[in-house]
């Protein structure tokens, strides 16, 4: 018969896992969450003021689940539609011309 040892070692070894390349286990991750992807964004504080605002006035509004990801996500959407039929150059071109926008109101 085999002592406690011998079992916990032949039980570790039976159910030791694989280690798996970094691209097979990041193929793992996106097929095993379907729906969201948590992202983690840099922002000045007055964009990320800017935000909590919106959010604040959103649920004021009558929507008391809205939060900062709902607005991002609303965001995204908008953008998404004013990008749709650009070519990047066209998108690049935009960017900047808003860009050049703003740095002349400061």
């Amino acid at each position: 018969m085999a002592t406690k040892k011998q079992s916990l070692i032949q039980r570790a070894r039976e159910t030791v896992r694989q280690p798996k390349p970094r691209q097979a286990l990041e193929a793992e991750q996106y097929k095993a969450k379907k729906g969201y992807k948590v992202v983690a964004v840099s922002m000045y504080s007055p964009e990320a003021l800017w935000i909590d605002q919106t959010t604040k006035q959103i649920q004021k509004g009558g929507n008391p689940k809205a939060n900062r990801s709902f607005v991002v996500r609303e965001a995204i959407l908008r953008l998404q539609e004013a990008f749709g039929k650009m070519t990047p150059q066209e998108i690049n071109e935009d960017i900047a011309t808003h860009q050049r926008k703003r740095s002349a109101q400061n």
